[in-house]
């Protein structure tokens, strides 16, 4: 059982990679000539080609055993804050298909804006924010107030800095939430995210997709304050909401596997 969990683990791997080569064709040929021909329209269509991208990558590992599973709409019609919690590679997948109807940029490390498959091409193309907060953090947050003011589809950062280890929340680092909530005054959303931190990296991936159990809850919106010494605050009030929100999530998944009747399975 475990040498066929691993084979089906890898193959489904392979085929991600196979969908990752014609993607980068269609980015090349069509998506990023149409973007520079009709700039309008560039949200729409990176948007579009990611959702597209991101439904096969989760049909593919879905084959490899993994689950997915998504509740509630972002909505990104117009600008919105989004705070997550990070555990994997996969939370920006969970985010774009759940966001209706536009993807939010993201904020990015530096290391991913060239040279990442697909990855580096779509920061590009939403105009994500790119930040390299140990080198130059003053840099980082000039990025961070630029990127608020300009992107018109929200903007997507995960406090924690770093995909977390355990699974558990870690603390934010609150700098870019603030500067992001002092810069515009919009509505907040979470993104609560479990089941993934095992595959917290691509490598754990290769012979392990079958432990991938993704969740991803939308919680908000919420209103920031306007007063700014009250900024820090409800920062930290949103960790305290994601903790708070993924014990509860757990017990009632502990529950249902128990057979015990939970609010989300009547």
């Amino acid at each position: 059982m475990v040498l066929l969990r691993g084979a089906r683990s890898l193959a489904s791997i392979l085929a991600v990679g196979v969908l990752f080569m014609f993607s980068s064709l269609v980015l090349r040929l069509i998506i990023i000539p149409g973007a520079w021909l009709l700039p309008a329209r560039r949200f729409e269509l990176v948007s579009v080609y990611m959702k597209a991208v991101c439904v096969g990558i989760t049909s593919l590992l879905s084959l490899g055993g993994a689950r997915f599973r998504r509740v509630g709409t972002l909505p990104t019609a117009s600008p919105v804050v989004v705070v997550g919690n990070h555990q994997s590679l996969l939370d920006i997948v969970q985010v774009t298909l759940i966001a209706k109807p536009w993807v939010p940029a993201f904020v990015a490390r530096r290391r991913y804006e060239r040279f990442v498959p697909l990855v580096s091409a779509c920061i590009r193309l939403l105009g994500c924010p790119i930040v390299d907060p140990r080198r130059d953090p003053e840099g980082a947050v000039e990025a961070i107030r630029r990127g608020t003011r300009e992107l018109p589809h929200g903007l997507l950062i995960f406090p924690e800095s770093h995909r977390s280890r355990d699974g558990q929340v870690q603390p934010f680092r609150t700098t870019g939430l603030v500067t992001i909530l002092a810069e515009c005054r919009v509505p907040v959303y979470l993104v609560l995210s479990d089941g993934a931190w095992q595959t917290r990296r691509f490598t754990d991936l290769l012979f392990r997709v079958h432990l991938l159990d993704a969740y991803s809850e939308v919680i908000g919106p919420l209103e920031a304050p306007a007063d700014p010494a009250a900024r820090e605050r409800f920062a930290t009030g949103l960790r305290e909401t994601l903790i708070a929100r993924l014990a509860a999530h757990r017990a009632a998944a502990g529950d249902e596997s128990r057979g015990v009747p939970t609010p989300s399975s009547y």
